[in-house]
């Protein structure tokens, strides 16, 4: 079988830079994929002590507690590339800003399969779960619905923390009172796809990003998912007349400069 070299950048990232130097890293150095695991088994162990929740579900005070200590501590992070000399280029830069990592290489079997693993079905409530396209076959849901995404470069997949979030703020809404939603940077649409799935065909739904690529894997999750909700629209910086100016339900989860920024106009 053949080899495949890759070539990747191991860095600790400060919390509020973190999807700054994630757009950085594939728009400007190539950047093929981004690992994130900060959850260190050793540096958890010491965070909970003599606590023990063997047996039964950890609270959500204890996960929010360990999230939060390791996160202030930074992001551990792995930067992707293909092209050795990206990822110098990359090191360069997260050097000058004073970031510690380190450039590392190696090889596998299947670039595929390998970037495959990041990415497992998120079970959101019991009535929800996000499942990536190749577990479509075969997998047994723990939720009464389901929606399958094909992880775009970046553009989201329930794994992500705000992300995560979001799903779960929108099962503690009284969601099915919905009639109109905007997911503003919807990148791979989970979130507006989310609420047409629990409403088929009763949202209209605007999928609004600025990036075209984001809006072609939209395309893709929607007939993934075997929607043919004629009212979702799909909008680009030249569609932005057709925002409305009200809503039921607005999703905004990109950066904070951002939101401030784009809140002027909205």
């Amino acid at each position: 079988m053949i080899m495949s070299k890759f070539y990747y950048i191991q860095a600790k990232i400060p919390p509020h830079l973190s999807d700054e130097l994630d757009h950085m890293a594939m728009s400007q150095f190539n950047c093929s994929g981004v690992e994130e695991f900060s959850i260190d088994e050793p540096k958890v162990d010491e965070i909970l002590g003599d606590r023990s929740y063997s047996g039964g579900d950890v609270p959500e005070s204890v996960i929010y507690e360990v999230e939060e200590v390791l996160t202030n501590e930074g992001v551990l992070k792995k930067y992707y590339f293909e092209d050795e000399l990206d990822s110098v280029e990359f090191n360069k830069y997260l050097t000058e800003q004073k970031i510690p990592s380190s450039c590392e290489s190696d090889e596998i079997k299947d670039w595929n399969e390998e970037w495959k693993k990041g990415y497992t079905p998120i079970l959101v409530s019991s009535e929800l779960e996000i499942i990536p396209e190749w577990e479509k076959e075969g997998y047994q849901s723990r939720a009464t619905n389901q929606v399958y995404i094909y992880p775009g470069m970046g553009f989201g997949t329930g794994s992500h923390e705000t992300t995560f979030l979001c799903l779960k703020l929108l099962m503690s809404l009284n969601y099915k009172s919905f009639t109109t939603c905007l997911d503003f940077g919807c990148g791979s649409g989970i979130l507006g796809l989310a609420l047409e799935i629990l409403r088929p065909n009763e949202v209209e739904i605007d999928l609004y990003d600025i990036d075209s690529q984001a809006l072609d894997n939209c395309r893709q999750n929607i007939d993934l998912n075997q929607i043919e909700n004629d009212q979702i629209k799909l909008l680009l910086p030249k569609d932005r007349e057709q925002i409305q100016r009200k809503y039921d339900l607005v999703f905004a989860n990109i950066l904070q400069n951002v939101l401030l920024t784009e809140g002027e106009y909205l």
